[in-house]
């Protein structure tokens, strides 16, 4: 009784994950297309690596808990740890400027990577416990019921997704990320998705 409980508990936690992912998404859609601050290579790479976060997470919450999920979850967050932290050392250097604005005092990239390397130590600790519950042989974890406030959260992720993969092939196109100081939507203004 007392397990089944502690998985509630945890789809709860990870649905709140979810939720937080979707907020992150959704304030940098604000910051693209309200202040008109475009999202350069790194940004994208690094909104990549918080869908896969979320993936594994929503995994989790459709077909129940599964330590490959986590393995799923902890590899964008390991990408995107990594990616933050590159970006932060190319920022670092004399004479370069930081991009975008600043939020309590830290940009973007380096809450990145706070939250990146957080979810990493997290996705550790779930490893160890299935791994534990694994050597105990514990009763697999069934597929949860879901309530309408978790369909909600779900549904706005997938949004979120397909919506930020609409928004890099508009900057982009066929090609590859464009390096900072994109000012434009390339599919907007050239038009021509098969041109060079």
């Amino acid at each position: 009784m007392s397990l089944q409980l502690t998985e509630n508990r945890l789809r709860q936690l990870e649905l709140a994950v979810i939720a937080g992912i979707c907020f992150l998404l959704l304030e940098a859609f604000f910051y693209q297309l309200v202040l008109g601050e475009l999202p350069c290579a790194f940004c994208n790479l690094i909104r990549v690596c918080f869908m896969l976060l979320g993936s594994g997470l929503l995994l989790n919450q459709v077909f129940g808990i599964n330590p490959w999920n986590y393995l799923l979850s902890g590899f964008g967050a390991l990408i995107g740890s990594l990616l933050s932290l590159l970006f932060m050392f190319v920022k670092v250097l004399p004479g370069s400027t930081p991009i975008g604005s600043a939020i309590l005092g830290l940009h973007m990239y380096a809450w990145t990577f706070i939250l990146f390397t957080a979810a990493i130590m997290f996705f550790l600790f779930m490893a160890v416990l299935y791994a534990r519950r694994a050597a105990g042989n514990d009763a697999p974890t069934t597929r949860p019921s879901r309530s309408g406030l978790a369909r909600l959260v779900m549904g706005l992720f997938v949004l979120l997704v397909a919506a930020n993969l609409v928004s890099a092939f508009l900057q982009n196109g066929f090609d590859h990320f464009i390096g900072g100081g994109q000012q434009h939507y390339r599919m907007l203004y050239e038009g021509d998705v098969m041109k060079p």
